[in-house]
């Protein structure tokens, strides 16, 4: 896919300096940690560190940031210690290295802070009161209050400060008061990225629409963000806005800035749109570099089926789930190698498939009805009526065509049946006469429905084979009176001509009625539906005048 997009500039506060940046800078990772994501923040600013660029020495202070929050002090003084040998007139990475020394040697960092105020400008400055008050927090110091009001006193519309007493706030789980303060920070800064990216976060299960609308007024302004373009992506896609959530996604992965390790999702939101030859072809090409990744085989899987390459698509399955007992697996999943395994015509091999899915997923109701199918393709009907009612009894309202469909795998298990045997002869009509009960809801329940009746009438010739008892004629009549009202079944109005017409016939063969009026009435029906009935015409031919 071809992304063409405006690469534009904005302007973001970072260490109390505005600057000006583009999508490929070391800056995204700075926004990325204010944002309260360091992992990512990591990456970034050590992809980009040796990029022309980059403010090396700030770059230091937030790696050392970083590894500081992640309780890796060794690490953490190194970048800092990098960070003044780089920029020693830089005073954040002192304001770092005395933030470690705070619980061991407070006189220590103390004086540290004290020298860096001395300067008139870091004394003026709210970033560096600031960053000394977050120093004093993290070591849960009382002193931090003294700090932040400086920081606040040194200038009231800093951004900043207000996003860290929204954080604060969040430390305290006070959710909505923390988005108070998002909301100054923005209004005094309106490129104030973590401040959207924060708010919205916090929104987006309250209200996702005002979420997503945070993170679109933040693109309008800071189209380049990595972060922005990848929460907006994801926002849009956890919203189930899947084509927004592809077209935010694919300007995310254009960006220098994006991460390998979102490209299976950017692969999956493919999926989802129904984009599935640009999702197969992206999986197929990040198979190659990572052919274990787990999710990457199952978007392999699913692409095949949609796309109804079945036998790829198996090939696919087995190759994603060579075992069945995963727990990665999902009920879905089962299903879905079901479903390519019946498509490969092996739909004994699909059961335990089935089975597996509802053992996942007890609550899932569909699931006895895909396994009552998976039975019915696998010719075993007395197990698909058993999985069928089982749906119908969990379904708590059985409809109409729920009796029908149960009603016609009794009858396919009545007609499949061997009657060699008197116990296997009792089986069998045993299914018919179960079909017949069922097909008797349907005609009470749809008397204007040809269907109901007609399916009694096979029911019932089931039953009675030899067409000795007429079993099926009655239902049969009131099958074909609906259909001659309603030709829409020229092939179910001719089934019933021939029948009530074999009916007549044995009863006036037998009764040796002369001409076979009945028998000829009924089938010369059927050539009036159906002029090439070959069967019918001989038939008739054959008939004593």
């Amino acid at each position: 896919m071809k992304i063409k997009f405006l690469l534009l500039s904005s302007l973001i506060f970072v260490g109390g300096m505005t600057m000006k940046v583009s999508a490929a800078s070391y800056a995204d990772g700075i926004e990325y940690f204010k944002s309260g994501q360091p992992d990512r923040a990591k990456i970034i600013l050590q992809r980009t560190f040796n990029d022309a660029s980059t403010n090396k020495a700030e770059a230091c202070y937030y790696l050392g940031e970083i590894y500081s929050g992640m309780q890796k002090n060794d690490s953490a003084m190194y970048y800092y210690k990098e960070g003044i040998k780089i920029d020693p007139l830089y005073p954040f990475n002192k304001i770092g290295e005395a933030k470690l020394m705070l619980k061991s040697n407070t006189k220590g960092a103390e004086s540290i802070f004290k020298e860096i105020l001395k300067e008139k400008a870091n004394k003026k400055n709210p970033a560096v009161q600031l960053a000394i008050a977050k120093a004093y927090y993290e070591n849960v110091m009382p002193e931090y209050q003294k700090y932040l009001d400086k920081a606040i006193d040194a200038d009231k519309k800093f951004a900043e400060t207000y996003l860290f007493q929204g954080d604060m706030l969040v430390d305290k789980k006070q959710y909505g008061d923390a988005c108070g303060y998002y909301e100054m920070a923005i209004s005094f800064d309106v490129n104030c990225v973590p401040a959207y990216v924060k708010y919205a976060n916090i929104y987006f299960p309250i209200n996702s629409t005002l979420a997503i609308q945070k993170l679109e007024d933040l693109k309008a302004l800071a189209p380049n963000s990595a972060i922005m373009q990848r929460e907006l992506a994801e926002a849009y896609y956890k919203n189930n806005q899947f084509g927004k959530a592809v077209d935010a996604y694919a300007q995310y992965m254009a960006n220098p800035n994006h991460f390998d390790s979102d490209q299976p999702r950017y692969a999956a939101l493919l999926f989802f749109d129904k984009k599935y030859d640009e999702s197969l072809a992206l999986v197929n090409e990040l198979l190659k570099k990572d052919p274990n990744n787990f999710v990457l085989k199952r978007l392999a899987m699913y692409n095949y089926n949609e796309l109804k390459q079945y036998d790829k698509a198996l090939e696919a399955a087995k190759t994603f789930m060579p075992t069945l007992d995963n727990p990665g697996f999902t009920s879905r999943d089962y299903v879905m190698y079901g479903a390519i395994l019946i498509e490969n015509k092996q739909a004994d091999q699909a059961i335990p498939l089935y089975e597996k899915a509802l053992q996942v997923d007890t609550a899932n109701v569909q699931l006895y009805q895909d396994l009552s199918d998976a039975y019915r393709m696998a010719g075993q009907y007395g197990k698909s009526a058993d999985a069928y009612k089982e749906y119908m009894k969990r379904t708590g309202e059985a409809s109409t065509m729920d009796y029908f469909s149960l009603g016609g795998i009794y009858y396919r298990a009545g007609s499949t049946a061997p009657s060699t045997t008197l116990e296997e002869l009792a089986v069998k009509n045993a299914y018919f006469m179960e079909a017949d009960s069922l097909f008797t809801l349907v005609a009470e329940r749809a008397p204007e429905d040809y269907r109901g009746f007609l399916w009694r009438a096979r029911a019932n010739a089931g039953l009675d084979p030899e067409t000795e008892q007429g079993l099926a004629k009655p239902y049969y009549e009131q099958a074909m009176v609906l259909l001659e009202k309603d030709t829409s079944s020229k092939s179910a109005l001719v089934e019933c001509y021939k029948y009530l017409g074999y009916y007549n016939y044995l009863k006036e063969y037998a009764g040796n009625v002369k001409g076979f009026p009945e028998t000829r009435k009924y089938w010369n029906k059927v050539l009036e539906v159906s002029p090439e009935s070959a069967d019918i015409k001989a038939a008739l031919d054959q008939l004593p005048k």
